[in-house]
């Protein structure tokens, strides 16, 4: 049984897989036939919200938002999660879905957004007032401990760690060096006084509530490869998907992604 299951195809793996999760779901009351779920980076956690619920209020159709770390993902989809549209962190991952024969029916190169150091109020760097002199303290003091992405399957956590590279901070302790799931789940560490600093996209200062509770510092963009982040179609998406595909790149979705401190690919 279990030889014949690891030999199925991906289109049977991924039905095998949607009729698991639908009797999950239609045992939990939750269940949405007709509702198509919409795989998310969890960097884009309150933009895509916001824009879900626009799409929502425009056009009376629904999706459903499942957020994670780009690389997780992308494995949920290679084993068949039940997910029409992908948008994903970085190039790579689409690469992959493409390499382990993944029917992609189309991508779209989206948009980019920029990462920073964020330092709490109760970190022992608050008093610094500089991105360099907090390198400097980093590098001279052996107490301080930082969170980032993991890099192993977080496009933002290979960011982070190029970025700690270039500044000659990459090289440090185990024990100082915290890797979070995701990037979204590095915000406990930053509100909990646990981490002096942690390395996050800009549009966590706003969608998070941080901004008053600590100092941002944008890392120079010759630091860190610039993330682009990509929307993906699968062949049997449905034409709500299709909609909310041509929702994304509308006016109402870009004025949200602005706010949040993200920018279309195109206006680059």
């Amino acid at each position: 049984m279990m030889f014949y299951f690891l030999r199925l195809t991906y289109r049977n793996q991924k039905s095998f897989l949607r009729l698991i999760m639908a009797w999950g779901l239609l045992l939990s009351g939750l269940c949405h036939a007709d509702t198509p779920v919409i795989a998310v980076a969890s960097n884009l956690i309150s933009p895509m919200t916001e824009i879900a619920t626009a799409f929502n209020t425009e056009t009376g159709d629904t999706v459903r938002l499942s957020f994670g770390s780009s690389g997780n993902l992308a494995r949920q989809i290679v084993q068949g999660a039940p997910y029409e549209v992908y948008i994903s962190a970085g190039k790579e991952y689409i690469d992959f879905l493409i390499d382990q024969r993944v029917p992609v029916q189309d991508r779209l190169e989206y948009i980019y957004g920029e990462i920073g150091i964020y330092v709490p109020v109760n970190s022992r760097l608050a008093s610094l007032l500089s991105l360099q002199a907090i390198i400097n303290a980093l590098t001279f003091d052996s107490d301080q401990k930082i969170a980032i992405a993991n890099p192993e399957h977080a496009p933002y956590g290979i960011a982070a760690m190029q970025a700690l590279q270039n500044a000659g901070i990459w090289a440090i302790e185990k024990n100082r060096l915290i890797l979070a799931e995701s990037v979204s789940q590095i915000i406990p560490y930053a509100l909990s006084g646990s981490v002096d600093m942690v390395v996050i996209p800009y549009s966590f200062i706003l969608q998070n509530g941080l901004k008053n509770e600590g100092s941002y510092f944008p890392i120079p963009d010759p630091w860190y490869d610039r993330i682009n982040q990509y929307v993906v179609m699968f062949d049997d998406a449905s034409q709500v998907s299709l909609k909310f595909k041509d929702f994304l790149i509308s006016d109402t979705a870009i004025q949200v992604l602005n706010r949040y401190g993200y920018h279309p690919v195109r206006d680059n």
